[in-house]
């Protein structure tokens, strides 16, 4: 990606954020970018796409971390289930280091997925989709060994309420300092994965302990 698409995908970045996909503006994009409505034209076609660029350039650097992470620490584990602690970690910790722990950070990537999601237009649930298939099956199966292979249900069901934690954390994260009463430091990328990592993780072991139904 060249240093014009980058800064149109970085203008864009502030334009969804404040005023989600809907009310977005290429204009405003342009006038954000220093560039003209034909650049973006030339690089990008539409705001569909410039949406859908803007998500792949932000997450799959973090997937492929991610990918690394976890085949590394398999192999070192001599391919033996990993605990599911560390697990969850590797999808957590590099997600939240990327768009919390950088200094001076608006959280806008995270702002302007969530006023997107909230839209549920459907080429967002494809692009979720896609960028996240292979992160879920290599994670899916990760979790499942960790777990003593609980069954096909229960780590669905985890997977599910491992995503939507996330994204709620992603999206609401600025409500922690209210809740906190200005106590917790909203750049505290360490803290907020260690209390995330140990709620997925208890949560998804209590999923794969619950009993057959009767």
């Amino acid at each position: 990606m060249n240093d014009t698409q980058v800064k149109i995908i970085e203008a864009a970045e502030i334009e969804f954020a404040e005023r989600g996909y809907g009310g977005a503006s290429i204009r405003e994009i342009t006038k954000r970018a220093g560039v003209n409505i034909a650049a973006i034209n030339y690089h990008f076609g539409t705001k569909e796409v410039l949406f859908k660029e803007m998500v792949r350039h932000r997450i799959e650097p973090i997937n492929h971390l991610r990918i690394d992470m976890l085949e590394k620490a398999t192999i070192e584990n001599d391919s033996k289930p990993l605990p599911i602690q560390k697990v969850v970690d590797f999808m957590v910790r590099p997600l939240l280091s990327q768009f919390i722990g950088e200094p001076g950070t608006d959280f806008r990537f995270m702002r302007a997925m969530g006023k997107a999601m909230s839209e549920e237009r459907p080429f967002m649930k494809e692009l979720h989709q896609d960028i996240l298939k292979e992160i879920v099956a290599k994670f899916s199966k990760a979790i499942s060994d960790s777990l003593g292979h609980p069954g096909f249900e229960k780590i669905s069901y985890g997977m599910h309420f491992l995503s939507c934690c996330m994204l709620g954390v992603m999206m609401q994260h600025s409500r922690l300092q209210f809740i906190s009463c200005g106590k917790i430091d909203l750049h505290d990328t360490d803290g907020l994965a260690d209390h995330l990592v140990a709620f997925i993780s208890s949560g998804l072991e209590a999923v794969s302990k619950l009993s057959p139904k009767t």
